[in-house]
């Protein structure tokens, strides 16, 4: 699957060899007879037959029409034939498994394809965990291409990552195998401020020919303009219907996703369909494993789109057609002559329920169960410590007062159920000169962002309401995207037990409540991903979620493990904490003082 050239780009193929398949004067090596057709490039569902030569589709005609002699023969009577779902950006990360988990976890899901970011562990393990994981993906049969990390950190100056991309960087690594696209271009502020490192990494992946992805929620008007005019092709983070219109309008391609995090269909879908033609592209962008195997991956996105009216030939169409030709894969996303042999046979078109899956014209699911053995190359391998920070003690979660009154007006962070964030000003006790997660007002916790790359910087504390946490303290090393450690507590001794014990464990969850460790959920793979599969995953997720659903924590738009990953992510609005702010205006990039009144 090396792919070198992504721009219009055609794998190697003996044409003599498919030419005469074609037209019947060598046999084939799979015939599908008698299945319904789901044809992405017409939108229309009729009956056909399908050849497959040396992984590629040889032929296709009406049912019956050809006499089609093949080594093996599937009678798709009562079955609905589509190509395999193309996700057009992902991270494995999120998934919380290695590559070989994930394809483990999607194939029999109908994903064949997927575009992945793995900017995750690059802000972890910089280079090296990229090419870890384009190593771990090698010779799987989930075909896995690969988006190049634009934003490492997300915002430079205002965040510290493991590791820094400039232009050079993205430049190198746009050169490695099966790498098709940039990745999602997160500082817009500095895109269309011509921030001269963001414009060099743009210009790197203009310059190798590939798309480059988006990020810019709630971008509109002039800064859009000036967004797209720096080179941005596609977006998947709209969160508003006329903001998804207009980018769809000035010709940016909507990678429209349902993922874990949120549903913003309700949002988008009515909008975006007030436009005469709509094509645009499906993903999943993040779903934690437990999500994964309850409620699907790229078929649950296809099921999505259909609620608001979408007819199942277009829905499929934007989930296997045109991403792939978006970032150049020209023989990818349809069953027609000269396409890549990836498809799936429906045993229900209406609910997109997948039953056997073909990649490369070679059966990989069948009956809804994996039927080839997947090999995990990295287990095993010896990984290096990722969780780098000094001993934490619990004087390390007490905020200094600025004045000696009994108490202060203070600003913390209000965790809104959709994740996002909003400014909150509240009156805090002061005790000794301090504020402490104990001194806090009811509904109050203190959260925390513990540098973990080796800064060997304190921990800067947030107060933060929202979170319903009653009792204990939750750390972890899942927070996007820098990674650093995030850990909130109603109590100092628990929250600095929780973060030392994630040290002893490589990463991961860590709950804690009265001295003790009520739950741990380990990731020694840079602290992001066990390689463990989606389903032991899920089990231990299930128990971790029911104890921090005894302590405040309730399902919002995520389960309640993952309610504080996103909280430092410096690039979705409003206000976030960092390990160097413990308020971050986004949309200013501007720090926001803790005590307004002393400020």
């Amino acid at each position: 699957m090396t792919l070198k050239s992504p721009m219009f780009a055609r794998e190697p193929v003996d044409r003599v060899a498919l030419v005469e398949a074609a037209r019947g004067l060598r046999d084939l090596d799979l015939a599908v007879t008698n299945v319904q057709l789901v044809n992405v490039l017409t939108c229309e569902v009729y009956p056909a037959d399908i050849g497959v030569y040396d992984g590629r589709i040889a032929v296709v005609g009406p049912a019956g029409a050809y006499d089609l002699k093949a080594k093996e023969t599937i009678d798709g009577t009562g079955k609905w034939a589509c190509p395999g779902f193309f996700d057009s950006h992902l991270h494995i990360e999120s998934t919380m498994v290695t590559p070989a988990g994930y394809a483990a976890g999607v194939l029999p899901l109908g994903t064949t394809s997927a575009v992945v970011d793995p900017h995750e562990i690059g802000n972890v393990m910089g280079k090296e965990g990229v090419r870890l994981m384009i190593e771990g993906s090698e010779d799987l049969p989930l075909r896995v291409y690969f988006a190049i990390p634009s934003c490492v950190p997300s915002v430079e100056g205002k965040e510290t990552a493991g590791a820094f991309f400039g232009p050079e960087e993205v430049a190198e690594m746009m050169s490695w195998d099966r790498v098709v696209t940039l990745a999602e271009v997160m500082d817009f502020i500095g895109v269309i401020r011509n921030d001269p490192r963001m414009r060099g990494i743009v210009d790197a992946g203009i310059e190798a020919g590939v798309a480059i992805q988006g990020h810019a929620p709630k971008l509109m008007g002039r800064d859009l303009c000036a967004y797209i005019a720096a080179g941005i092709d596609n977006d998947h983070e709209s969160r508003l219907g006329p903001e998804v219109l207009e980018k769809l309008r000035l010709g940016l391609l909507p990678l429209i996703k349902l993922g874990s995090p949120g549903n913003h269909l309700p949002r988008l879908m009515p909008d975006l369909l007030k436009a005469a033609y709509v094509d645009v592209a499906l993903c999943t962008d993040d779903v934690e494993p437990s999500d994964l195997r309850t409620n699907g991956h790229m078929d649950r996105v296809v099921r999505g789109v259909m609620e608001y009216g979408v007819p199942v030939e277009r829905a499929i169409r934007w989930a296997c057609y045109i991403g792939p030709q978006h970032y150049g894969l020209r023989d990818y996303g349809a069953i027609a002559p000269g396409f890549i042999a990836d498809f799936l046979l429906l045993d229900d078109l209406q609910t997109v329920s997948v039953n056997d899956v073909f990649v490369g014209g070679k059966q990989v699911v069948a009956d809804k169960e994996m039927c080839v053995e997947i090999t995990d190359t990295l287990a095993g391998r010896e990984l290096a410590n990722t969780v780098l920070i000094p001993e934490i003690t619990a004087e390390s979660f007490a905020i200094q007062s600025p004045s000696n009154s009994p108490t202060v007006t203070m600003h913390g962070l209000h965790l809104l159920p959709t994740r996002m964030t909003d400014l909150a000003t509240f009156e805090a006790a002061v005790t000794d000169g301090k504020i402490t997660p104990e001194s806090l007002p009811e509904g109050y916790v203190m959260s925390s962002v513990v540098p973990r790359h080796g800064q060997n910087t304190p921990p800067v504390c947030t107060p933060l309401t929202g979170l319903g946490l009653t009792s204990g303290a939750l750390s972890h090393t899942v927070a996007h995207d820098c990674h650093n450690v995030l850990v909130a507590g109603t109590n100092a001794p628990d929250m600095a037990q929780a973060v030392n014990h994630l040290k002893e464990i490589g990463g991961g969850f860590v709950l804690v409540d009265g001295g003790e460790v009520i739950c741990e959920l380990p990731l020694p793979f840079a602290g992001l991903m066990s390689f463990e599969s989606c389903d032991a995953l899920t089990a231990q997720l299930s128990v971790f979620n029911e104890e921090l659903g005894k302590r405040g924590i309730v399902p919002g738009n995520v389960r309640q493990i993952f309610a504080l990953t996103g909280l430092a992510l410096a690039v979705i609005p409003e206000y976030r904490p960092t390990d160097l702010h413990p308020i971050l205006n986004v949309t200013t990039q501007d720090p926001v003082p803790l005590f307004p009144e002393h400020a």
